[in-house]
């Protein structure tokens, strides 16, 4: 039978430790990602309505990556502009620009606390509009957990 030393059982220790250690930060960093539906509103729901696209979020510390899809495009003379919404709290809105004409749009920012936020919101807005307030939303997807904190 092979003996270890008190070296050799601290070691194998410190070892499960940063295993034990990693496992938790990278938990952490995966349950904020997600990939939501952007419905229009309608049913019993805010955004119970028909899929318009998709949106993924992926927060990592205090940067937060935003890619939202969607399949339809404005009418004449129109854009969409995607949001993020404290609906419920503050009722502030992050406006987190225009989607290309391709449908997509792809946001990334440092955010003291991005999960103060709880819907992403699609607009559609005036082609140059001067306005920074959010038009009428057509489309949107509730954030869940750990967003709306």
């Amino acid at each position: 039978m092979k003996s270890f030393s008190h070296t050799n059982i601290l070691l194998i220790a410190m070892l499960g430790l940063v295993t034990i250690s990693g496992s938790f930060s990278a938990g952490k960093f995966v349950s904020g990602q997600q990939t939501l539906d952007i419905k229009t509103p309608g049913g019993n729901e805010a955004f119970g309505g028909e899929k318009k696209g998709t949106v993924e979020l992926v927060p990592k510390e205090h940067t937060v990556n935003i890619v939202a899809n969607i399949s339809t495009p404005p009418k004449e003379g129109k854009v969409f502009e995607g949001w993020l919404a404290d609906v419920g709290g503050s009722g502030y809105q992050l406006s987190l620009g225009e989607f290309s004409k391709n449908g997509t749009l792809d946001y990334m920012a440092t955010m003291v606390n991005p999960y103060t936020y709880t819907q992403f919101l699609v607009t559609e807005e005036p082609f140059e509009d001067a306005d920074p307030n959010a038009a009428s939303v057509v489309a949107g997807a509730k954030l869940v957990s750990p967003f709306g904190q």
